[in-house]
This record gives C-alpha cells, structure tokens and sequence, in this order.
C-alpha cells in the first residue's frame, strides 16, 4: 500500500490521505500528529503493515466520533445505548469503546445529570415509584447502583416525594374504587 495523495483539510488539523495497492483504495482522515507519529510517509512512499493499522484505526476514531456526536446532538444517550448503536452503524468493538469512553470524558454522556432529569419525570409525570423507574432504566442501560444513587439523592434534597406521588395516583382513582384495583394500581406504578 502507498500513499497516493494527502490533502490538508481547510481549517482543521486533519489530513486526507488516499492510499492505494493491490488493487485496493482507501481514504483516510487523520489528524497531523497520527501522521506524524507514522513517520510523515510521502506520496508514492510504500506503507508498513503496522503504519496502515494506525492509519485505520485513526480514521475509524475519527468516522466514529463523528457518528457519536451527531447521535448524542439529537438525544442524550447513556455510554451502553452509543456503544450500541456504534456498533449498529457498523464500527469496530474496540473503536466503538473508545469513542465512548472519550464522551463521557468530554462531558458529552453525563449519565447522573440524565438519570436526575429521567427519575424527576418518571416520578412526577407518570406517578411511577421506584420499582418501576428502576426497571425503565435498567432496560435502558442505565448502571443500578447508579439509578438508586441519584434517586437517594433526589430524596434526600428533597426534590422527589414517592409517598406524595403515591397519594396522587391513589386519589385519581374513583373514589368507590375495590382493595383489589387499589393494589393493581400500585403494583403496576411500581410501589412494592
């Protein structure tokens, strides 16, 4: 494989670098110091194994990133759900790990400031009580000792009232409601 063009992206440090061989093309977008750290490779210079790996790893980060951040600009997602829709989108495991474990490092994934907003409307919007936040979340890929953590924290703050809530949804019910629709209510908001 050899290097067949590189061209500066206009104002980025990114390069494009078309590389070709064995009846194969490839184009690749890297930063200045992926470049550099291969040995700033000419055009028309051969490529070594290991250079062309680094190069495509580069790349593969740098599509990925891409992706993560058009995905995380329409809805939050936990670290589990990007990870899994990168690998949906067709990237690498270890590319797709990277990437979000560089998002949570950014601030761009704050899984404790999504499961405040979560818990919050789960609870005051649909009356729901812990268990059924709890396993909403837990679906969604939320970590466990997470969830019961930021849920503590909303009680003790005093932003979350479960009993209250629980009385809510007990006086929307008719008041000539049975013992029985009583409990499956409850059973079914999650208060256990």
């Amino acid at each position: 494989m050899k290097i067949s063009y590189i061209r500066e992206i206009k104002d980025t440090h990114l390069l494009c670098l078309g590389i070709d061989g064995a009846g194969e093309s490839a184009r690749f977008t890297v930063s200045r110091s992926v470049y550099a750290a291969v040995g700033r490779p000419a055009v028309g210079e051969e490529l070594t194994d290991q250079a062309y790996a680094e190069l495509s790893y580069a790349d593969g980060l740098y599509r990925a990133e891409k992706k993560a951040l058009s995905l995380l600009s329409f809805a939050d997602n936990n670290e589990r759900t990007l990870y899994a829709k990168l690998l949906r989108a067709g990237f690498d495991k270890d590319i797709a790990r990277d990437v979000c474990e560089k998002m949570v490092s950014l601030g761009y994934i704050d899984e404790r400031r999504q499961l405040e907003r979560l818990i919050t409307r789960e609870a005051e919007r649909s009356l729901c009580g812990r268990q059924k936040i709890y396993e909403k979340l837990r679906a969604k890929g939320y970590d466990s000792r997470l969830i019961r953590e930021v849920t503590e924290g909303l009680i003790s703050r005093g932003e979350l009232d479960f009993e209250e809530n629980r009385e809510k949804l007990l006086s929307s019910l008719p008041e000539d409601a049975s013992e029985e629709e009583i409990k499956k209510t409850l059973y079914k908001h999650g208060y256990r």
